[in-house]
């Protein structure tokens, strides 16, 4: 299985993003698609998705492939779908295979018996056994909470219908991933459960990533847009960097060695083309010049990545302290506590990143700092000398839409910026020239974050708190602002995600978690320990590398064959196991949706069963003898139908499990 891109040609706004590109994507390949923003990424996964069509060339994939890709928008319907419905929705339906698996078994149909234990195992290689079981477990790998599982996707963030679009392509089992940007919206705990998901993935993944780590964990090849041609390379992506680093090298020595000899046959054709006795040879190396020049227009320099040309202001004097919290609290109007009391200290100078689970409350957090919200208990003391500058994404609502870019970012800088340094930092975050004129109100949602970050670096601040960074940036950018944060001499705070800007920018890292704060000296610190607590938490099974469902298949199929049997006595054994769990399937199946509604009664009658209790608590309720009598009535027959529940649930336990051990002999 392949992916065949021969001589696509795809235009946008009379720019032209590829000519006459072809490339073959080999099955296990897995394609990491980068380079500055706006340079075609997401065309490219478009038009092999099938959703765009090239202007000319073809698109080859093979008939029958099943692509993962992810909507861009989810439908009235879908937004009122609980979220585990939702996942499996794309998860072929077993109950349809047994059926058709019971036909074949009465009507003795060997043909279709041997085609049905063929799709069987495909099946089983796609999705598992048990496809419900394989979406709980990449909805928990993507960070959902059981209490999520039930919930509309209506209901959720809009970071978590993303996370909840992106669980559903991985539980569907495609042949072809197509992924952009899938880190977007993840904690780092989530990113990293996706990239041992993708690095087992065996078939055919093409994604568009601007986080290194990720990108250097995942992929095989590079395929990087944004030269004067698309460059391809089988390499990690700072592989790739190397690789084309000596490449450009190379080329260079190339083309000063075309460039000499070039200059040596002019010189001679100059020399010598008016004397008749050299004429003849002169118009030889006049020929051998023109050939040389065409040559040499294969070696013009591909565009230096952009590098940064900036320093920061000297920031104002700041005081020793910048931050003090003792014993502080949030709470929500809902009363929800965000996290325990909180006590700890910032100084002039510090730089600290916030990590967590999205949740956790690192942006509430960041918030109070900034005093865009305040504690709901405890104290925070601010200093009074903090400049501060403040960075979130909601930020780009406060733009003006009829301001254009230029005159924007003056308003939002030091009164003592030089127009160089707005059009300098303005190209650093990819709004060069072609931006300066333009409206606000025209730009993207992600120039706009662009513009409101790019401010920061030319107002004169001591203390930096910013709220994901990163987000909208291409790798570029993203290698800028590390570079940046890095020299910058005041306070920084930051809640970000991107574990390279973490390593870059030297921060301690400060984990939120329900318990409260754990302090790192830096990322590297925080990383070891995090996953040695991870190794220690995971039980055995766990803690094993998770083989993928085509490995456990092929060691199933070449199991029978070392035992010696013969090919019909492997036959026979395949037809007698897929028969065994057929009838236990069948078998399970009742008691399993028996379960189910039994536990749905349970905990309705225990929830009536606490309401009824908190009326029997009020002294009020016994004014009315009649409304008490009947409350303590209907108490004690709640407390009977939960026992009654219990006991039932644990017998239908205990049958289940009986049934599992028996078919496991």
């Amino acid at each position: 299985m392949k992916i065949t891109l021969h001589e696509i040609s795809k235009a946008f706004g009379g720019r032209d993003i590829f000519t006459n590109f072809s490339l073959d994507i080999e099955s296990g390949m897995h394609l990491c698609v980068c380079g500055p923003n706006g340079m075609g990424k997401s065309t490219l996964l478009r038009l092999i998705a099938g959703i765009e069509v090239p202007d000319s060339g073809r698109v080859l994939i093979p008939s029958g492939t099943r692509l993962g890709y992810v909507e861009q928008e989810l439908t009235p319907e879908a937004q009122q779908t609980p979220l585990l419905t939702y996942v499996l929705d794309v998860v072929h339906d077993w109950n349809e295979f047994w059926l058709e698996w019971e036909q074949a078994t009465r009507d003795k149909d060997e043909a279709r018996i041997k085609q049905l234990m063929h799709r069987q195992s495909e099946l089983e290689a796609s999705f598992g056994y048990n496809p419900e079981q394989r979406a709980k477990t990449v909805l928990s790998g993507l960070g959902f909470s059981q209490e999520k599982w039930n919930k509309p996707l209506g209901e959720l963030s809009g970071g978590w219908r993303e996370r909840a679009k992106l669980a559903r392509i991985l539980t569907a089992g495609a042949d072809i991933l197509l992924l952009d940007e899938p880190t977007n919206h993840l904690d780092i705990d989530a990113v990293e459960w996706l990239e041992d998901f993708l690095k087992n993935f065996q078939g055919v993944l093409v994604f568009v990533a601007h986080d290194r780590v990720f990108m250097d964990h995942v992929s095989s090849h590079v395929l990087y847009l944004g030269g004067s041609k698309p460059l391809f390379r089988k390499a990690t992506y700072s592989q790739f960097l190397k690789l084309q680093e000596e490449y450009e090298v190379q080329r260079d020595r190339e083309r000063k060695a075309l460039q000499d000899d070039l200059q040596k046959k002019m010189a001679f054709v100059d020399r010598f083309r008016y004397k008749a006795t050299k004429a003849r040879q002169a118009g030889s190396r006049l020929k051998q010049v023109k050939k040389l020049e065409k040559e040499l227009e294969g070696y013009r320099p591909e565009p230096k990545r952009k590098e940064l040309r900036f320093s920061w202001p000297q920031p104002p004097h700041a005081e020793k302290l910048i931050f003090h919290a003792i014993d502080l609290e949030f709470h929500f109007p809902d009363g929800k506590r965000m996290w325990p009391r909180l006590n700890f200290s910032v100084y002039n100078g510090q730089r600290v990143a916030f990590v967590g689970h999205n949740g956790c409350g690192k942006s509430t957090l960041i918030k109070l700092l900034a005093e865009r919200l305040a504690p709901t208990g405890g104290i925070l003391q601010h200093s009074t000398s903090a400049r501060v500058g403040y960075y979130a994404q909601h930020q780009m609502e406060l733009l003006r839409p009829d301001m254009t870019v230029l005159a924007q970012m003056r308003n939002m800088s030091d009164p003592h910026t030089t127009e160089e340094e707005l059009m300098s930092v303005l190209g650093l975050f990819l709004l060069g020239q072609n931006f300066f004129d333009r409206l606000i109100g025209n730009l993207s949602g992600g120039e706009k974050c662009r513009l409101v970050l790019a401010s920061l670096f030319l107002k004169r601040c001591n203390l930096l708190l910013l709220d994901e960074p990163t987000n909208h940036l291409d790798l570029e950018s993203r290698e800028a602002l590390a570079s940046a944060l890095k020299h910058y001499e005041g306070t920084l705070v930051m809640v970000a995600h991107d574990r390279w800007l973490l390593s870059e920018t030297g921060c301690e890292i400060w984990a939120l978690d329900e318990e409260g704060i754990h302090n790192y000296a830096s990322f590297a610190e925080y990383d070891e320990i995090h996953h040695a607590q991870q190794a220690a938490q995971e039980t055995p099974a766990q803690a094993q590398p998770q083989a993928t469902q085509q490995a456990q298949v092929r060691e199933d199929k070449n199991a029978a064959s070392r035992t010696g049997l013969s090919r019909d006595e492997v036959k026979r054994l395949r037809r007698e196991q897929a028969e065994a769990r057929n009838a236990l399937h069948k078998k399970l199946k009742p008691l399993k949706e028996q379960y189910a509604r039994l536990e749905k009664e349970l905990d309705a009658a225990m929830t009536e069963e606490q309401e009824t209790e908190q009326k029997l608590a009020d002294p009020d309720t016994y004014a009315d003898k009649a409304l008490s009598t009947k409350l303590l009535a209907r108490y004690e027959e709640l407390k009977g139908v939960c026992e009654d529940l219990l006991v039932r649930l644990d017998s239908l336990e205990q049958e289940i499990a009986a049934a599992e051990k028996e078919a496991g002999k």
